[in-house]
């Protein structure tokens, strides 16, 4: 197949996971749900998502130490969810600065645990898959987003991107976040859980730790 037949289907695939395909609006705030790797911690995570150490605490309030956290654990990051690309998708671009050696599979598997893929940082970056990119330069690294569903339910108004890691499943991922797994699969109904890749969005607690319903919009 050719190349750039395969990557308009990627990044097609990657358009058809988002819980909003087409927006005409974004909202203040979304959650990135940051699994740490070994040696990680929150230091790294607020440089890599430009969001201090306190304010990633504040929708943390289990983490005892801010830089020993478990790897594997999964720290949620507020950010701000944008219409971008005309109201193509919602989502936000942070912004990595590159080092020797480092690759967009590096960048998208490892510094962003997979909230982004390589297809998405060749789309918006200059630099092709397969090269690496110059030291010193400054990369965009786009993450989808959600800001809710009100056909689906009113009673939930922020949402955490999740990256699905092997030996989830939809029941897991309900349970680790309070939720029924019916709401979790309405606001994700062509997701296969069991895939161990790939994005969902599900209803995430605020500062509070509660979950806040939908804002009321006005045009």
């Amino acid at each position: 197949m050719p190349m750039k037949l395969l990557t308009g289907i990627l990044l097609i695939a990657i358009l058809s996971t988002s819980a909003d395909a087409r927006c005409s609006r974004g909202c203040d705030t979304a959650l990135a749900s940051y699994y740490m790797w070994l040696n990680s911690n929150l230091t790294f995570v607020s440089q890599m998502t430009q969001t201090p150490i306190p304010t990633i605490l504040s929708y943390n309030p289990s983490i005892p130490n801010q830089e020993s956290v478990q790897a594997g654990a999964r720290v949620n990051v507020p950010f701000a969810c944008d219409c971008l690309e005309d109201g193509e998708f919602l989502g936000h671009m942070f912004e990595f600065r590159t080092f020797p050696g480092v690759t967009y599979q590096t960048i998208a598997q490892t510094y962003y645990s997979n909230l982004t893929t390589v297809d998405w940082l060749q789309r918006f970056n200059s630099y092709p898959a397969f090269s690496s990119p110059d030291t010193g330069v400054t990369l965009n690294v786009t993450v989808n987003c959600s800001c809710g569903d009100e056909n689906v339910s009113k009673d939930y108004g922020l949402f955490v991107t999740w990256p699905l890691k092997e030996g989830e499943t939809l029941e897991s991922i309900a349970d680790a976040n309070n939720l029924s797994a019916d709401i979790v699969s309405r606001y994700n109904p062509s997701a296969n859980f069991n895939s161990g890749n790939g994005l969902v969005y599900i209803p995430g607690k605020d500062q509070d730790g509660t979950f806040p319903p939908i804002a009321s919009r006005t045009t």
